[in-house]
């Protein structure tokens, strides 16, 4: 089942964020996309809404989009853009 979240103030924002805690991505999964004014983070994150159960085995991450809509400019700082494969 898909979650979808929207964060309309900072108390939405907590939301989102404690749903993305611990995600892991590639230096590629981030994108800006000037002519859509939208930045994009693909990532793979911990699925911290699923129920824990003693026949659970293993930790569950599922891969997530995040996006920023009205970017009119981004930059990076200490993320190495020549080495893509990088995890994050």
């Amino acid at each position: 089942m898909a979650l979808k979240l929207i964060a309309l103030d900072d108390q939405d924002l907590g939301i989102v964020s404690a749903h993305v805690q611990d995600a892991v991505m590639k230096v590629s999964d981030l994108e800006f996309l000037p002519a859509a004014k939208r930045f994009v983070l693909t990532m793979n994150r911990f699925v911290w809404e699923a129920k824990s159960s003693l026949f659970r085995q293993h930790n569950e991450r599922r891969q997530a989009v995040l996006h920023f809509d009205r970017v009119l400019g981004a930059k990076t700082s200490g993320i190495a853009r020549d080495k893509p494969a990088e995890v994050l």
